[in-house]
């Protein structure tokens, strides 16, 4: 049969042209892919050429790549509508419409969870529905992997077609032998099936990040006919963004197999450009362009508000040397941000409240330039930041900024007490003692604040190590690394018992390698700190003593004598003390006990007496002792100590270490 006239033979093949294409060809053509295709998601990352795969930093990542959801710090919720080739002559009507929520699993230390439903329809005739669960997890920080981000997704497919009469007639031409019946529009009108994607990001520095994904890894066969064949193509996306603080450069290329089987090679450039304010929200603009086979060539354009929670993006995409009288692609997208603002975001917003206030100050200088709180003008800010109520020393030396510009180091006091306030508002504890991550985080914020940045660093770094699962606290060592530019010192995470037992591990793993002078370098670390560390003074002395330092071998020893509770051991340290003075002559205050601060240079190795080689031995003895007994290896942890007894019957330590395996073997 064939159609009738010619207004309803346009209808016709309007309405089921993009269905009839998805079905497979006789096997003498070659297979066109069109179920599926990759369309977007959302509005941000279309108007950036969806050159994303490196970038992923918004919800969006479980459509691009899966592992960027791991950077996500709160719970969002998208919900966008995109019209397809607008003002095609034949009044076809293309739609895309989604939701997606994403949620940080326990803060995001067990990864990001999101979901996501979109449906795409050709004039009420046509559809395709895809569900979506993603995962995005990032390794935790001083942990072999601490760059890496991994991700999936499973994925539910569904298309179908509404059968018209049309479905029933004949076709021209001489695609299909006429006056038959298509097998394909009279068969099924509906097909399910699952896929799936998996992502990967490598943080390559602090700005630059490499991304990779394979979409639609499984292959699903989405055919109508069940003698056909329509496998969703398997597509491979390589992607590198450059990040500022408010600026997006990214970069894509991709692969996926062509209709005719040949491999489609695109590359698309992308950047995005915020300006943000902080009482009429952030306009963000983003742009691309891309390239590649089969006469690809692609422009696209972006805009974004922000205010608050909720943020609204277009996207506008034109395809061009292709589809011709077509206005574009329109995408328009709703985000809601659930909670509280993030650290990092209230550190932004403070950082933005200073520039706006300091912005005449023409002589900036250099982070490290710090005005001191002692100026008399600044009275009142002194008295806040020494009762740790920082959101209200911040508010004062806003207030106070304009009589005391221009002055860089004025600029250098408010960035660091912004950022101290931005993170924790105020550190005062009533009604009960700190905790010592408490005392150490204090004392860390006030030299921050003050210019003392070495200790500063030391000091937050030992209470982050306290407190690993504290977030603010690690975001906040992180960012007073940047303002300081002093590396922080971070315990790795899976080493529970803190910075000055790392110290200490430190220390003896260089003895053991006979690097006294580092050894005793990491102890000074920890003794700046903990002046008062009885084995850390133990340590520093041995150190020094084989070092020929025997002064301050005698001194580090003698305060150890002070502080060791034990009779015995107090007994060995007291010869070890006659020892050291011994070395210098017997003279009596041969060195002033007092400080182990200040020590002064350390000097190269000296030649080693056998006492101090046997000391060594023993020393190397109990480590060795020490690493078996953390295996298991109680034996061989037996044997080491039972070996140190031997050459020092009195140790006891090893006498007390020995005695606990005895019980353990019983």
């Amino acid at each position: 049969m064939k159609i009738q006239t010619q207004n309803r033979r346009n209808t016709a093949l309007s309405a089921l042209l993009f269905a009839f294409i998805l079905c497979p060809l006789p096997s003498t053509l070659s297979p066109a892919f069109a179920a599926f295709e990759d369309l977007g998601f959302g509005a941000r990352s279309p108007g950036m050429g969806d050159a994303v795969t490196g970038v992923a930093d918004d919800i969006s990542a479980l459509y691009y790549n899966p592992a960027g959801l791991s950077n996500l710090e709160r719970p969002k919720l998208m919900a966008s509508h995109s019209l397809f080739y607008t003002g095609l002559s034949d009044g076809s009507n293309l739609g895309l419409s989604a939701v997606a929520l994403a949620m940080p699993v326990t803060g995001g230390r067990n990864g990001t969870l999101g979901a996501s439903w979109q449906q795409f329809s050709l004039s009420g005739v046509y559809y395709e529905q895809t569900g979506q669960v993603s995962w995005g997890y990032r390794f935790p920080k001083n942990t072999k992997y601490e760059k890496f981000s991994i991700g999936g997704s499973l994925k539910y497919l569904n298309h179908g077609f509404t059968r018209l009469p049309e479905s029933y007639n004949a076709v021209e031409d001489d695609l299909m032998q006429r006056n038959a019946t298509d097998p394909v529009l009279a068969g099924i009108n509906s097909k399910s099936a699952i896929d799936a994607d998996a992502g990967l990001l490598y943080r390559l520095t602090r700005r630059w990040t490499l991304g990779a994904a394979v979409l639609n890894a499984m292959q699903a066969d989405v055919a109508f006919s069940a003698s056909g064949k329509d496998k969703v193509p398997m597509k491979t996306r390589i992607g590198a963004s450059y990040k500022s603080l408010w600026m997006v450069l990214a970069a894509d290329a991709r692969l996926q197999k062509g209709p005719d089987g040949k491999l489609d090679k695109q590359v698309v450039f992308a950047a995005e450009k915020v300006f943000p304010s902080l009482d009429r929200g952030d306009v963000g603009v983003r742009a691309s362009l891309g390239a590649g086979d089969r006469e690809f060539k692609q422009a696209t354009l972006g805009l974004s508000y922000k205010i608050q929670k909720i943020q609204f993006d277009y996207g506008f995409s034109l395809p061009i040397g292709t589809v011709k009288e077509t206005a574009g692609n329109h995408k328009l997208a709703l985000t809601y941000h659930f909670g509280a603002p993030t650290q990092t975001e209230l550190a932004e917003t403070e950082l933005l409240d200073q520039y706006k206030k300091l912005r005449e100050a023409q002589d900036y200088k250099s982070p490290r330039d710090t005005a001191s709180l002692n100026d008399p003008r600044l009275a009142e800010v002194k008295e806040q930041v020494a009762k740790e109520n920082y959101y209200a020393a911040n508010k004062l030396l806003l207030e106070k900024a304009n009589e005391l510009l221009p002055d860089s180091s004025v600029v250098s006091l408010t960035r660091r007490l912004s950022t101290v306030a931005a993170f924790f508002p105020s550190l005062a504890v009533e009604d009960r003692r700190k905790q010592y991550w408490e005392e150490l985080l204090s004392g860390g914020a006030r030299n921050f604040i003050n210019g003392n940045d070495l200790r500063a660093m030391k000091q937050l770094a030992y209470a982050q190590s306290l407190n690993q699962q504290d977030s603010a606290l690690s975001n906040f060592l992180d960012r007073a690394a940047e303002l300081t530019r002093v590396a922080a010192d971070r315990v790795p995470a899976d080493f529970s018992r803190g910075w000055a037992e790392y110290k200490m591990t430190e220390s003896d793993d260089f003895y053991v390698k006979k690097k006294h002078n580092e050894a005793l370098r990491k102890l000074e670390e920890l003794l700046e700190l903990e002046p008062g560390n009885l084995m850390a003074l133990k340590k520093s002395g041995s150190c020094n003593y084989m070092l020929g330092n025997y002064a301050r071998a005698g001194r580090d020893w003698e305060l150890a004598f002070k502080l060791e509770p034990d009779p015995l051991e107090k007994a060995k340290v007291g010869k070890m003390v006659d020892e050291a003075r011994a070395k210098l002559g017997g003279r009596e205050g041969a060195w002033e006990p007092g400080s182990v601060q200040g020590r002064g240079p350390v000097e190269e190795e000296a030649p080693v007496s056998k006492a101090a080689v046997d000391a060594r031995e023993i020393e190397k003895l109990y480590q060795a002792g020490a690493d078996s007994y953390a295996k298991g290896e109680y034996g061989k942890a037996a044997d080491a100590f039972r070996k140190i007894l031997t050459k020092d019957p009195q140790n006891t330590q090893a006498k007390k270490a020995l005695e606990r395996i005895i019980r353990l073997s019983r």
